[in-house]
């Protein structure tokens, strides 16, 4: 029984050595990609909470993935701002959210003839969407949230905003799907 309770112990040491070499190496792998794309700086400003103003905070992509153009929080600031006052699956209650109208950022960017555009999320997260909605509702690029700059943990920087809460059709799966927030990258499609 005594060799048999050693030989479990010894088990349950090397199981968890072997948890510990696995996530080790997971981690490494992982940080090895985010450096192979050259996101290990984004990645530790993620964690800051907070992306610098002149740091750039979205980025234009070709349809053949090629960046055509970038803009810095200071870009998207200068342009006309909005605020859209407005309930959402995400937050509590109504929060004023402020930033620069999407079609507005489309037309500064060349994209105001597409029909479609693709948004993507820090995590690689998108989701297309058809310009028509920006003609047709206030969408936009949130920056702020009741006054306040929107950081990373509270989906920002840019968090793509309809104004929900004025129109009921707005309510419905198909647009909250496209709240897509931590916005860094539109691509031509």
């Amino acid at each position: 029984m005594l060799g048999l309770l050693r030989d479990i112990s010894r088990w349950e040491r090397a199981r968890r050595i072997n948890v510990v070499i696995s996530i080790t190496r997971a981690v490494s792998h992982a940080l090895r990609r985010l450096s192979t794309l050259g996101l290990a700086a984004g990645l530790a400003a993620g964690l800051a909470g907070a992306a610098s103003a002149g740091e750039t905070a979205l980025e234009l992509v070709s349809a053949n993935h090629t960046q055509i153009r970038a803009l810095s929080l200071d870009d998207l600031a200068a342009l006309p701002q909005t605020t859209v006052r407005t309930e959402n699956d995400f937050s509590d209650g109504v929060v004023a959210y402020s930033g620069p109208l999407v079609r507005d950022v489309l037309a500064e960017l060349g994209l105001g003839s597409l029909n479609v555009v693709r948004f993507v999320a820090a995590n690689d997260y998108y989701v297309d969407i058809p310009t028509s909605d920006f003609a047709d509702y206030e969408v936009i690029l949130a920056m702020n949230a009741d006054g306040q700059p929107l950081s990373r943990r509270d989906k920002g920087p840019l968090w793509l905003m309809y104004p929900i809460s004025d129109n009921a059709a707005l309510r419905d799966p198909v647009y909250l799907r496209r709240l897509i927030w931590q916005v860094v990258r539109i691509e031509a499609l």
